[in-house]
């Protein structure tokens, strides 16, 4: 692996850690971002059931969890 596929790969290494160290029976939301600050995912998480799920904005997530969760 060269040095810019490493740096490509990072963030998302660096996420799964994240999740790893703090995995909790909580759902887990988080966003990725290009090099400029644009959101351009939105990820959530849940570790009681392994359910995932990518979104392409947050609103599509906030009615995926809604739908999941509070009906």
């Amino acid at each position: 692996m060269n040095k810019f596929n490493f740096l490509l790969s990072f963030p998302r290494i660096w996420q799964h850690f994240v999740i790893w160290v703090n995995s909790s029976s909580d759902l887990q939301v988080w966003q990725e971002s290009d090099h400029h600050g644009h959101t351009y995912c939105w990820h959530a998480y849940d570790p009681m059931t392994g359910r995932s799920a990518c979104f392409g904005s947050e609103e599509e997530m906030r009615i995926w969890i809604d739908k999941c969760y509070y009906r």
